[in-house]
């Protein structure tokens, strides 16, 4: 019994005695494979045997990220940059979490810090294009990116960007190209669709349009947005018919996009179906009240047609939505 008695505590030693930088690797395993506390507890040790491991912090905060725990994750991004101002990964992650809550001058400023201390960031220079981007601030955001992507071309999250930037400064060529090489490399993604379909709309090629938001419809056949925006090009692109049969298609799975409701009414409308128009046009005023004046007054078209034929919907600006990471 004293040998074995003996044997544990000689191996209780000898765990104690190993390096931090063991539960560090240990934790980043354990994170990687999904175990999320197991890794916690080992970037715990870690920490308490060395003092000053921002590393060490780094990691776990992205732990407490994945977590939901953003409280606890800003704690140890802020303490990472305390121990070492110069660590780019904590205040890049502490930018990001800024980004997520709408604070984009916050997140210039620490991600400018980073970008000080290293700069060689490429993720650093992707998400301070971002914010800029969110501040209307297009020159400094398109310049961002494209050191991003002459860093690392494979930033594809950076040419989807840059491509958006391009939108905004009026610059078209430039888009498609971002575009362009973001379907070569990876033809299943539904938002690079979607913005080329939305820029083909906006350069009034409505059936390349129409094929674009039609791919990115296949592909995430959830986003109310995505179809409402397929149905308008294939009506722009002349075919009233199969814009109501799509629009039909998105109001089953995106009952309250009222929008939708909107286009329908007026599609109704262009058909002669004038009960189905004021039934759709009701519908998106009592989905979307805020804006009653707008809705009333297509209703009123309905009781006093003008002699003129009814147009389509205008686009309204609106800025698209990235994992910050």
């Amino acid at each position: 019994m004293k040998h074995e008695l003996v044997l544990i505590l000689v191996l209780l030693a000898a765990a104690c005695n190993r390096a931090p930088e063991y539960y560090f690797e240990r934790g980043n395993r354990l994170a990687l494979s999904g175990r999320a506390m197991e890794s916690v507890e080992m970037y715990n040790r870690a920490i308490l045997l060395k003092k000053r491991y921002p590393e060490a912090l780094t990691s776990r905060a992205m732990v407490y990220e994945k977590l939901g725990d953003k409280q606890k994750a800003a704690y140890d991004y802020r303490r990472a940059i305390e121990l070492d101002p110069s660590y780019g990964p904590a205040r890049n992650n502490l930018a990001a979490l800024y980004l997520d809550a709408g604070e984009y001058a916050e997140a210039v400023k620490h991600l400018s810090s980073a970008l000080d201390a290293d700069p060689s960031y490429a993720q650093a220079y992707l998400n301070r294009g971002i914010a800029r981007y969110k501040l209307s601030d297009y020159a400094g955001a398109g310049s961002d990116l494209s050191r991003a992507i002459q860093l690392d071309p494979g930033l594809g999250l950076a040419r989807y960007q840059r491509a958006l930037v391009s939108i905004k400064l009026g610059d078209p060529a430039a888009a498609f190209g971002d575009l362009d090489l973001l379907l070569n490399a990876g033809p299943a993604a539904a938002a690079v669709w979607f913005e080329r379909g939305r820029l083909r709309y906006d350069t009034k090629d409505y059936a390349g349009a129409a094929d674009d938001l039609e791919k990115a419809a296949r592909l995430k056949p959830g986003a109310a947005a995505y179809g409402y925006w397929r149905a308008l090009a294939v009506f722009k692109a002349g075919r009233l018919a199969d814009a109501l049969a799509g629009l039909e298609r998105t109001l089953q799975t995106s009952p309250s996009y009222a929008r939708a409701w909107l286009l329908k009414g007026d599609l109704c409308a262009l058909l002669k179906d004038m009960p189905a128009a004021r039934e759709s046009y009701a519908k998106a005023l009592s989905l979307d009240p805020a804006n009653g004046v707008f809705y009333r007054a297509r209703l009123a078209l309905l009781d006093h047609p003008a002699p003129a034929r009814m147009s389509a919907p205008k686009r309204r600006k609106k800025q698209s939505v990235l994992e910050v990471r």
